[in-house]
């Protein structure tokens, strides 16, 4: 039933028929609905409101009709709104009220305030102008934003917790992991022809698997938090595509595989620390899932572009699968894959970083017959100046007899034990330094000429390994070939590392890689 008709109403529709529409329109709307004056010395003055409205404010109709919209707003507000009425006046135009970002209450009739949007809309004809507006209770509406906004919080603070603690890990587990991957290769050694040889062969297995998981882990989280900022250069392939060579060929050779990474010198524009995350992902990935056959790294240029091709011969992927390769933690659903190790992290690293350096990953695969994976980039311009490169003279001259001397800086007590063995299991005369001080004595005091440096990044006192190395080769007046290890492969830190180290590892690092090195430095070093 339709309430009793107000005298303004029938102002503004003399025609019966026109008003009745108007009304049960009005009444049938889901929202508070008020008619107001909008000129004269009676602006502001409501004229109508439907019955919404007044359940809404708590009102009975004849305290509200001919009285003044104020009085549904609350004190603190009213002066403010007051000049918001004014200013509508002048340009009355369809809008939203608090749409500048004002927050918008109502004021209830018992003194209650609550959240509200208001839609104004004019009406002007022969006879007046007035303003509808449509009010909307935004109470449930608040209510969930703001536990959004708590729920948003936590997730963040949650994140920050999440990063904090996988910073922690990346040092703190890597050590550990650095003493266990260590001894296993001294048992290794020791028992390389016994019954023992394939159990010890399946813990490398493990440690390699937790070492890759662990890397995997810490770097889609600093992904996630934006901690990787790239810097991007024209840089030949020729600084990448040998460390790749290097470090899966033991991996390959492991499965008998054939690794075969093309040389290159073409030059690319990306970044010279995030692309070859790219492609050890791809390598990586596509010797995990290749059981024999090989594994190829090619090279393609187009124009201005230039195609890095990962070709293998493994198990292929089926089609209905390729959509979703790339999302966080998916792995197909492959009986042939199952027994394979890791967290589904990879491809989705490799995506993300791709994005982040606006280069394009793209596969193709045939089930049963292997999987190409393309990464499209930009071309390199070849400098025409050559880059400058820190000169400083490098110790060749062979030591007099006796086992190569290896100085080797570690504070974890664990990690200096075990690498010592290691070395010293395989020839080498091993003098051990916990702090600057004690790496400094060796040479100063002990007249210690190392053949070697190796060192950690991160030392006590916020002393970083570079910077002792840095003390040490002016103590001497020369360079002795130098092994950087850091747990951290943070863009600076390792751009500081290469100022003064010859090779950089991360940790944990992998011990057959590491001796290579060194065998890789000592033959340099002692070349005439």
């Amino acid at each position: 039933m339709l309430q009793p008709r107000e005298p303004a109403l029938d102002t503004l529709f003399p025609d019966p028929t026109m008003l009745e529409v108007w009304a049960r329109s009005l009444e049938s709307m889901p929202d508070a609905v008020f008619i107001v004056a909008g000129q004269g010395f009676g602006a502001g003055r409501i004229l109508y409101l439907n019955s919404e409205a007044l359940r809404m404010f708590g009102y009975e109709r004849d305290e509200l009709l001919d009285e003044s919209i104020e009085q549904l707003v609350p004190q603190s507000l009213r002066e403010r709104h007051q000049e918001c009425q004014l200013a509508y006046a002048e340009h009355p135009h369809r809008r939203h009220m608090g749409a500048a970002g004002l927050s918008l209450l109502g004021r209830r009739r018992d003194g209650s305030e609550f959240p509200i949007d208001v839609l104004l809309n004019p009406h002007e004809d022969a006879i007046m102008r007035v303003t509808v507006a449509t009010v909307r209770d935004m109470t449930d509406r608040k209510q969930l934003e703001d536990e959004l906004t708590r729920a948003k919080d936590a997730a963040v603070q949650a994140n920050e917790v999440k990063s904090r603690f996988l910073a922690a890990a990346s040092h703190d587990l890597r050590q550990p992991l650095q003493t266990i991957w260590t001894l296993q290769a001294v048992l290794a050694r020791a028992f390389e022809k016994t019954e023992y040889a394939p159990h010890l062969a399946l813990l490398e297995e493990a440690v390699r698997n937790m070492d890759q998981m662990l890397s995997t882990l810490v770097d889609i989280n600093r992904l996630e938090v934006g901690a990787i900022q790239p810097v991007v250069r024209d840089f030949s392939l020729q600084e990448v595509l040998p460390r790749l060579r290097s470090e899966f060929g033991y991996s390959a050779a492991s499965k008998s595989l054939t690794l075969d990474i093309e040389a290159s010198a073409e030059y690319v524009h990306s970044d010279s620390m995030l692309l070859p995350v790219i492609l050890r992902n791809l390598i990586g990935n596509a010797i995990k899932y290749t059981r024999e056959g090989s594994v190829r790294l090619r090279v393609r240029t187009e124009a201005t572009e230039l195609y890095i091709d990962i070709i293998d011969s493994g198990v292929g992927i089926p089609r209905q699968h390729l959509r979703r390769l790339f999302d966080a933690f998916y792995q197909v659903d492959n009986p042939r894959r199952e027994a394979c190790e890791g967290v589904g992290l990879g491809l989705s690293i490799v995506q993300t970083v791709c994005q982040l350096l606006e280069h394009t990953v793209t596969i193709e695969s045939r089930e049963g017959k292997g999987s190409i994976f393309t990464v499209q980039l930009p071309r390199g311009k070849l400098p025409e100046m050559p880059l400058e490169v820190l000169e400083l003279p490098v110790l060749v001259e062979s030591p007099i007899g006796g086992a190569l001397k290896v100085l080797h800086i570690e504070d974890d007590p664990g990690v200096a034990r075990s690498m010592a063995l290691l070395l010293r299991l395989e020839g080498y005369e091993v003098f051990g330094a916990a702090t600057r001080e004690e790496a400094l004595q060796h040479v100063e005091v002990y007249g210690l000429q190392p053949d070697l440096i190796m060192s950690d990044f991160q030392l006590p006192q916020g002393y970083r390994g570079d910077e002792i190395v840095a003390e040490i080769v002016a103590k001497l007046g020369c360079k002795p070939p130098t092994i950087m290890l850091t747990g951290d492969t943070a863009n600076k830190h390792v751009e500081r590392a290469k100022v003064i180290a010859d090779c950089i590892l991360p940790k944990p690092v992998d011990v057959n890689r590491l001796l290579r090195e060194m065998e890789r430095l000592f033959a340099m070093s002692l070349r005439p």
